[in-house]
């Protein structure tokens, strides 16, 4: 059981779909550290995917942003985050994304979630 994720990781999980259909998913982590220890376990994550289905959604993965290259070409859907808890996780990939581009895919989600300002 994994008791603690940290920001920046890439972890699986299953992911809620907006159809209501749940999938094991790679995810980005998002939210602070801290905010697992004030609600016991509770992080946020951004989907990564293999298909780019709205590209002014999402944003490509170069393997150099990481610091262990993913096994296939992926996008962050910048769109689809959700709440887990630590018990929820599948699988942790030892695979973290570097503070720059961490930064530039969090913008990305306040801009398309907050914003509505889409971009390719």
């Amino acid at each position: 059981m994994v008791l603690k994720v940290q920001q920046r990781e890439i972890i699986e999980v299953p992911f809620s779909f907006p159809d209501g259909e749940i999938l094991v998913h790679p995810a980005l982590v998002i939210s602070c550290n801290e905010l697992q220890d004030v609600e016991e376990g509770m992080f946020y994550a951004v989907l990564i995917s293999s298909k780019n289905h709205n590209p002014e959604l999402t944003v490509p993965i170069q393997n150099e942003w990481l610091s262990k290259p993913l096994s296939k070409k992926s996008f962050f859907v910048t769109h689809l985050i959700d709440r887990f808890n630590t018990k929820e996780v599948i699988t942790r990939y030892n695979c973290f994304l570097r503070q720059p581009y961490f930064d530039d895919v969090v913008d990305r989600v306040i801009s398309n979630i907050i914003d509505g300002e889409f971009t390719e």
